[in-house]
């Protein structure tokens, strides 16, 4: 399944089918290979960091909630 999603995400043209595809394709390999688990661990709490500054910036009423 994690290939599949990760093949849809390369067809980010179609309507459906886009960008978001790959990371979810990526979390689900990891799920199952643990030699991809560390990195994209790493990965995902980087850009959770990454989204909670954006917030921060853009949206500072929003982050206190």
């Amino acid at each position: 399944m994690g290939i599949l999603l990760m093949l849809g995400g390369v067809f980010a043209i179609l309507p459906f089918l886009g960008v978001w595809m790959l990371p979810l394709g990526l979390l689900l390999i990891a799920y199952d290979i643990p030699i991809l688990q560390k990195p994209v661990g790493r990965f995902m709490l980087w850009a959770i960091h990454k989204w909670a500054k954006f917030r921060e910036r853009f949206f500072p009423d929003r982050s206190q909630g």
